[in-house]
């Protein structure tokens, strides 16, 4: 069985993770919680990890079980702001409980989504930007403007995004930046789509960090609580 009081980062973690992922396997382990995967388009890999030590209880046999994340996230949704989580797993199923003023119970049926998990990508990453989380997202509402592609690059020292389109062009010094770290100079071209929807569940006080090199995916990382979420976003050719 597994508890925990405060439900808001889990939340926010599911809601993200189901943004991609429809299904997956979950790892319940006895140092925590693993969930890696693919969507099924093959352009985002999610990494994330919930220590035990977050949970209050924490007392669960080891076990690697498919779950439906994106109805587990619709439960999820249904979280009150004083209601204590239990999740507990069987042979065949989930079990999901909120306990505050109301007592709810739900049972999400185990599914069959194969045996592997991802693999996640060995990079030795040229360049690391640290970013508020605002600035980024600013700059990606300005990129919509005009494109549906961004092309991320660092020049000496300084870190810009750009979007073009047949409406337009939009070119962005990004600020808000926290640390640049280059070994080289990077012109990287990923999807707007999904970078806006990696970086959507970051809070207005968190700093994303993204990681890059040329024709390599970008790693993406922000905490959600106390818990740290990865996205791996595939490159595009430019």
């Amino acid at each position: 069985m597994i508890v925990l009081k405060n439900v808001d980062f889990f939340k926010k973690a599911l809601e993200a993770i189901s943004s991609f992922i429809p299904e997956g396997n979950v790892r319940f382990s006895d140092k925590g919680i693993f969930f890696k995967a693919v969507d099924p388009s093959q352009v985002v890999l999610v990494d994330y990890f919930i220590d035990k030590k977050l949970f209050d209880e924490y007392s669960i046999e080891p076990n690697f079980v498919g779950i439906d994340m994106v109805e587990l996230n619709k439960i999820l949704q249904r979280v009150l702001l004083k209601d204590k989580l239990t999740l507990d797993l069987s042979d065949a199923e989930l079990k999901i409980k909120f306990e505050s003023d109301l007592k709810r119970s739900f049972r999400l049926p185990l599914i069959d989504v194969g045996t592997e998990e991802a693999k996640i990508p060995v990079v030795k990453y040229d360049s690391k930007i640290v970013i508020g989380s605002v600035s980024l997202k600013e700059i990606m509402r300005d990129a919509k403007l005009f494109g549906s592609s961004v092309v991320l690059k660092i020049n000496n020292g300084k870190f810009f995004i750009e979007a073009r389109g047949p409406q337009g062009t939009m070119d962005s010094e990004a600020t808000g930046v926290s640390k640049i770290e280059s070994a080289s100079d990077i012109h990287s071209k990923f999807s707007l789509n999904f970078f806006q929807t990696i970086i959507n569940e970051a809070d207005a006080s968190e700093k994303i960090t993204l990681e890059l090199k040329n024709d390599s995916p970008m790693r993406v990382s922000f905490n959600i609580g106390q818990s740290k979420i990865v996205f791996y976003l595939a490159h595009m050719l430019l």
